[in-house]
């Protein structure tokens, strides 16, 4: 069963209850305490949360005019709670931004970093089922992805597979580990509901499934393609509330034990408020790794899943995710131009996060001893 959802009304409660003044340390304690409580939930859930909050506090701030001194007094108290209430979310962004912005912690491979395997789509294809062999999904020049059913990966597939990673490195790093799906959710900062436990087991048999075609690298820059592999060669379930029992293919589990792991914020991924820009956060560590912040828009747009948009539009959305990036602090800036052929190119300026991540990668590739797939 679910835990009880954390309720910020009865945390407002025990703080009114003691009748002391905002800036007591008793008060300030069970603010943090409250807080840490919503670390989780994301940049646009608590402004959201902060606006509404801010509000109805200026509509009872225009009642006071109106009102007798005994009625001041009760909406004075009510005031109070929405400004409780507004610094509860704010101190819960400043502790979320500390933990998991400035320390990003969650390992994951860098078949998606640097391939972006996963597709901007919201939803995916329901093509039937092909038994007589793999569909092609994708091909964006770098990889080609199959699926027997069409289903074609998104970035909840790619959070799944965050939140696998996470756990792995938690359980000791085995090709075959345990968990159950409350233990992902949370890696996943998700709730426990019954809908996150249908989507993950959905994206587990996708994940499963999938067939990819890499190019991979030696020590020495040496290219060589890859035949086509699975990255969960196994899953195993005895029931939706049980023990799921996962195992890495063998190329997939040599890559992570070579090093082949960027660090990423599932709490900044979270808080990008476009698709693209999710996408674009997957992809652009392991390619500034390695020196590379200049791409054709065209480019771009196939590695996103961006499909059948004009030009104009692709650019349109390129640049929102690329402003979503700079007010997350992921870019110092960037800028689309075209070139002497009319081609248009986006050109990044990444931030010092970004970086940290990137740097990630390219420590794991000076530690890397043997064949793993791109860094």
């Amino acid at each position: 069963m679910a835990p009880k959802r954390q309720n910020i009304e009865l945390w407002v409660s025990k703080i009114t209850a003691l009748e002391l003044p905002a800036e007591d340390p008793r008060v300030l304690d069970l603010i943090n305490k409250a807080a840490d409580m919503f670390k989780t939930k994301s940049k646009e859930e608590s402004q959201r949360h902060i606006r509404t909050e801010a509000e109805k506090e200026l509509e009872l701030n225009i009642a006071l005019l109106n009102v007798s001194d005994e009625e001041k007094e009760d909406i004075k108290k009510e005031i109070y709670k929405h400004q409780l209430k507004q610094k509860i979310w704010k101190t819960a962004q400043e502790i979320r931004r500390a933990t998991y912005y400035s320390k990003p912690s969650h390992p994951y491979g860098n078949i998606f970093s640097e391939s972006a395997i996963s597709s901007i789509a919201k939803s995916r294809s329901k093509a039937p089922l092909n038994v007589e062999g793999d569909n092609l999904v994708r091909d964006n020049r770098r990889t080609k992805i199959y699926h027997p059913g069409n289903k074609e990966l998104t970035l909840q597939d790619a959070k799944v597979l965050i939140g696998i990673h996470k756990l792995w490195e938690e359980s000791g790093k085995q090709k075959e580990f345990e968990f159950t799906i409350y233990s992902l959710a949370k890696a996943m900062n998700r709730d426990t509901g019954g809908k996150t436990y249908n989507e993950i087991w959905e994206s587990l048999e996708v994940l499963q499934d999938s067939k990819f075609e890499f190019t991979y690298y030696y020590d020495k820059g040496l290219i060589d393609s890859l035949d086509r592999i699975t990255i969960l060669q196994q899953i195993g379930r005895r029931d939706r509330n049980g023990t799921f029992k996962i195992m890495f293919s063998d190329a997939i589990y040599k890559s992570l034990q070579s090093g082949a792991i960027a660090y990423l914020s599932l709490a900044i991924l979270e808080d990008l408020s476009t698709n693209t820009a999710q996408n674009l956060y997957l992809f652009l560590p392991a390619q500034v790794a390695q020196g590379i912040t200049r791409w054709p828009l065209d480019e771009i747009a196939l590695l996103m899943g961006a499909k059948g948009n004009r030009p104009a539009k692709k650019k349109e959305i390129v640049k929102d995710a690329c402003e979503n990036m700079v007010e997350l602090s992921l870019l110092e800036g960037y800028n689309l131009h075209d070139d002497e052929s009319g081609a248009t190119f986006l050109e990044i300026n990444p931030s010092s996060l970004l970086l940290h991540s990137s740097n990630s990668v390219k420590q794991a590739h000076l530690q890397q001893m043997q064949l793993a797939l791109p860094l």
